[in-house]
This record gives structure tokens, C-alpha cells and sequence, in this order.
């Protein structure tokens, strides 16, 4: 893996966010899922997420819960293998972010990644072993997740910041 600095790479075509209710753009095979757009590779907010979503499939094994990274598919599974494995999640590469521009999800603004809610956050996860690592992917790309049903949206989460992050109860 190299470096990603702050380097911003060209930006995908970005279909505005879908709404709750409405049928979902382009999406992985399931209509009973869970997706997770993360934040780059290495990025300690990324962790936290798919560490996260290991306990919350546990608790929800009739759901298929993808994690969708943006790193290059040999990043990716290295980082995956650094922390934990994926666990019972199914796990998708799509280093042109294409994906995540169906689903609304563009750039964040610098402040988003380098605030001071972000950078509190960063530290808040140190004790947990969670921290900066090898990256791979753009540190201006927006993370967002997303519950299905049925082919239509039912539950969203677009952070404010990298550090916000939640899970629906079901």
C-alpha cells in the first residue's frame, strides 16, 4: 500500500442521495442488506466501522451486510487481514467509486476528515487498538450507510464528520 497524503483525485459522477422510501440505485445483490460505504482504507473511522458491523451481523444473520472500500481490492483484503478479518460480511472493491457515486456519496470537505471532532475522535479510538494504518483510496472520499428492504431505502446515515457513525437497530 502507498501513501495517500491529501491527494484528491478527479471526481466521480454523483447521483444525488437516494431518500428513504424510494427504490435503491445500482446495489449489491440483496434485498435484505445492510451496505457500508467506508472512508479509505487504513482510516481508523473505516475500522471502527467494519469492526462494528462484525458484532451488529452477529445479531443479525438473516441480513447480508456489505462493506463497499474504495482501496484497491490487494489493499483492501490486507488491511481486512490486519484487523480482524471481514467476519460473516461480504466485501466489495470499487477503486473508481462509481458505487458510491450511485449512492449520493461524493467528497467530503477538508474539515470533515482534519475538524476537530474528527481529530478528537481519532484519539477517542486509540485505546481500543484502533488508529491510523497503511492506506489505500482518498481521504476526500464521503462514507455513508445504508439499510434495504425490499429494494427500497429504509434507513441512512451520511456523517457530518469522519468520526459519526451509527447502525440502524435492524
Amino acid at each position: 500500500m502507498t501513501s495517500i497524503f491529501l491527494r484528491r483525485p478527479p471526481q466521480q459522477k454523483v447521483a444525488p442521495l437516494p431518500d428513504i422510501g424510494a427504490p435503491v440505485p445500482e446495489r449489491p445483490g440483496s434485498d435484505n442488506s445492510l451496505i457500508l460505504f467506508l472512508r479509505h482504507v487504513g482510516c481508523p473511522f473505516a475500522e471502527q466501522a467494519v469492526r462494528e458491523a462484525r458484532i451488529w451481523k452477529e445479531h443479525h444473520p438473516d441480513v447480508t451486510v456489505f462493506v463497499v472500500s474504495h482501496g484497491s481490492a490487494e489493499a483492501t483484503m490486507a488491511w481486512l487481514k490486519v484487523i480482524g478479518g471481514a467476519g460473516g460480511l461480504e466485501v466489495l472493491t470499487d477503486p473508481q467509486r462509481d458505487l458510491y457515486g450511485a449512492w449520493g456519496l461524493g467528497y467530503s470537505r477538508g474539515w470533515h476528515f482534519m475538524g476537530i471532532a474528527s481529530l478528537v475522535g481519532v484519539v477517542s479510538l486509540w485505546p481500543k487498538g484502533i488508529y491510523n494504518r497503511q492506506a489505500s483510496g482518498t481521504r476526500w472520499q464521503r462514507a455513508g450507510y445504508f439499510r434495504v428492504r425490499s429494494g427500497r431505502l429504509v434507513w441512512r446515515c451520511i456523517p457530518d464528520s469522519a468520526q459519526q457513525f451509527s447502525l440502524p437497530e435492524n
